[in-house]
């Protein structure tokens, strides 16, 4: 019996530290990205980004007047997104591809708002 609560907890721990040591190294640059974009965007009203997978970097912007524009100036913002995230994220980034998510909900909290328009971010 000894040995199954110990093996259940180092399962436990394993899964545990899993998780957070993925989220943990991406967090710091996720951070300074938040502020990135609130310091280059002021009219941005919510942000949230998350790293799916260490590949796929999604940005979701709470922002009506950003929301309101036609789809070339939201591309050109993604764009800067995608130079801001290569600055920060680095040379050893293993980020690929991502996506800016714009929803007119300027208290945005969700990573993937219902009614967002997409723009893609390259980031190679």
């Amino acid at each position: 019996m000894k040995q199954i609560i110990a093996l259940f907890s180092l399962l436990l721990a394993t899964v545990f530290f899993n998780d957070c040591s993925t989220g943990a190294g991406n967090m710091a640059q996720m951070n300074q990205m938040k502020d990135s974009v609130f310091a280059a965007f002021p009219t941005v009203a919510a942000v949230t980004i998350n790293v799916q997978n260490d590949n796929v970097l999604l940005v979701a912007i709470g922002s009506q007047d950003l929301y309101q524009a036609d789809a070339a100036t939201r591309q050109h913002v993604a764009d800067e997104m995608a130079a801001i995230a290569k600055r920060i994220f680095g040379e050893q980034r293993k980020l690929e591809t991502g996506k800016m998510m714009v929803t007119h909900d300027e208290m945005n909290q969700s990573a993937e708002p219902a009614d967002a328009l997409i723009s893609p971010m390259d980031l190679k």
